[in-house]
């Protein structure tokens, strides 16, 4: 390696992105559902009660509001809220089905410019006792956590004044390990050193973004709790096994890619599979 090469390696390992502090405005929140008005009205009064960091007005849309997504849209253009509370599978009785999100939301998602919160479904049972009742136990949730401050303001938003908030960073082993392949069949490049020295700067930067982070939020929100998860392992069992096992009250997730239509494929994967967790997609 020359010496230039060696110096812009040392430099740019120093580079650290640091979080900048913006908290969203969210100050008015429309809960979709697709039940009568009466029990459309319970269910906003308990998304209130959930969302209790939402200081603002709330409004619902109930099943004689609308049918289509078309017709949803439409709603959601002239309400233009900062916040959407919904669930899945609106209109359908497909829910009960672990496969998708309804065509509904999948749109609604991508489409609309404000954060959507999926909750479970009304009829559903097995939600566990510690989720729908406050956020006072939240995680943020992306492959690539560093950078992402919109993410990790909107999750410290809706983290209760003295609640918990998670960074969550995941490497894929599967991804790395392909990549480990490729390197195993270059002969310049020494095998064991390179999986060390990539494993240990992959797993940097997103825990050196997450104490700039604490840094940060300590002075802004000094009586939240900041635990970082940073690791590697199969990606959607850990990020699984580590919503389960903290108890997270409500799950933050990055869904829109400049560069594509749907979202992205571990926000989709993880708003498919939990389906008694709350989630912020944002």
């Amino acid at each position: 390696m020359s010496s230039v090469d060696q110096f812009a390696s040392v430099f740019n390992a120093a580079s650290k992105t640091i979080f900048q502090y913006e908290p969203p405005s969210l100050k008015n929140a429309l809960v979709v559902t697709d039940l009568q008005s009466e029990a459309a009205n319970k269910y906003m009064e308990n998304a209130k009660a959930f969302f209790s960091s939402i200081d603002g007005s709330w409004d619902t849309l109930s099943a004689e509001n609308f049918k289509t997504v078309r017709e949803l849209l439409d709603q959601v253009e002239n309400k233009k809220p900062d916040l959407i509370v919904t669930y899945r599978h609106l209109h359908s009785g497909a829910w009960q089905w672990p496969h998708s999100l309804g065509e509904h939301l999948d749109v609604l998602i991508q489409v609309t410019e404000p954060p959507v919160a999926i909750m479970p479904h009304p009829d559903r049972e097995g939600v566990p006792e510690h989720t729908m009742k406050s956020t006072d136990n939240v995680m943020a949730i992306n492959d690539h956590l560093a950078g992402e401050d919109c993410l990790v303001n909107h999750a410290a938003h809706m983290t209760l004044s003295e609640g918990t908030l998670h960074l969550t960073h995941i490497e894929d082993d599967a991804v790395f390990d392909r990549y480990m392949e490729v390197i195993s069949k270059i002969p310049e490049i020494d095998t064991d050193i390179a999986r060390e020295t990539i494993q240990t700067q992959l797993l940097s930067e997103p825990s050196a973004y997450i104490d700039s982070v604490e840094a940060v939020l300590g002075n802004e929100l000094p009586n939240i709790k900041i635990i970082k998860h940073v690791s590697h392992g199969l990606q959607l069992d850990e990020y699984r096994k580590a919503v389960a096992e903290n108890k997270i009250a409500l799950v933050v997730l990055q869904a829109h890619d400049e560069n594509q239509l749907a979202m992205n494929a571990t926000a989709y994967s993880l708003a498919v599979e939990l389906r008694t967790t709350p989630l912020l997609i944002v």
